[in-house]
């Protein structure tokens, strides 16, 4: 079973920047109709403005969420579910890092990562999933954080693995209804929220990701576009994360001693 993006209704969150704004551009490109939802209604109207310019007949429509709050997000489905008897697909996109060593993080950093990289697309997918046709597709944004965990980000990966785990058995529970469910789990991607990790990441956290080729966000939903339609359920978007994805698999221990040789080399460098 895999998804072709085209014609259909797609709501796509977290819209407004980064790897949904390019995701967004994608499927405008491929003639769908699209709800971009996210926090900054300006942002949501530059996105629309471009995405009519991708496809001139398109109408995209935009609706303001807060998806750390679950009221705002059934205020949100109830309007969409008053305008449209069906969707193509969710689009679950928004999410945040916030990086730093566990000792120092506040414990509500943990409760909005929570909310915003999990409970978010949970909430959404409950409030719409019902919508969502034969055929269609629910994918979510993880990432190389969600199947392995990093240095420096313990809030982010606690909240991402969840949402891998909730993926595998939306995946099996909505086969009947034969809907794809697929989870998107990018690197190190160009984005404005890439750009805020960086101030507050750890030495260590950098020395694991130096060498590392940065991906800009379009690069990303090219990536996303073709897994789906390869009926991929994890997405991973270069050589290294896909090998890291099947080396973590098979051989964790393998991995853990490779990043703690980096991490031993981060430390004593920076002492």
């Amino acid at each position: 079973m895999a998804h072709t993006f085209g014609k259909g209704v797609y709501l796509v969150t977290g819209a407004s920047r980064g790897i949904g704004r390019a995701i967004a551009h994608a499927l405008a490109a491929r003639g769908a109709d699209l709800i971009l939802l996210a926090r900054d209604k300006k942002a949501l109207q530059q996105v629309q403005a471009e995405c009519r310019k991708l496809n001139p007949s398109a109408k995209p429509e935009l609706l303001v969420c807060d998806l750390a709050n679950y009221r705002a997000i059934r205020n949100a489905a109830i309007l969409v579910q008053k305008k449209y008897p069906e969707l193509a697909g969710i689009i679950n996109n928004a999410g945040y890092a916030r990086p730093g060593y566990f000792a120092e993080l506040p414990p509500q950093e943990f409760e909005r990562a929570i909310k915003v990289d999990y409970l978010g697309s949970v909430w959404l997918t409950h409030s719409l999933h019902s919508l969502v046709k034969p055929g269609g597709i629910i994918s979510f944004t993880s990432s190389v954080v969600g199947f392995m965990g990093v240095f420096g980000y313990s809030s982010y990966a606690g909240a991402k693995f969840a949402l891998v785990g909730f993926a595998e058995v939306l995946r099996q529970e909505l086969l009947s209804r034969q809907i794809q469910v697929s989870v998107l789990c990018p690197p190190d991607t160009d984005t404005p929220g890439y750009a805020e990790e960086n101030k507050t990441k750890p030495p260590e956290t950098r020395a694991l990701s130096e060498k590392a080729k940065l991906l800009t966000a379009e690069a990303v939903a090219k990536k996303f576009v073709d897994g789906v339609e390869r009926g991929k359920f994890i997405i991973t978007c270069n050589f290294e994360s896909a090998l890291l994805y099947r080396l973590h698999g098979i051989w964790p221990g393998l991995v853990f001693r490779i990043m703690a040789g980096m991490i031993r080399r981060a430390q004593k460098k920076q002492a």
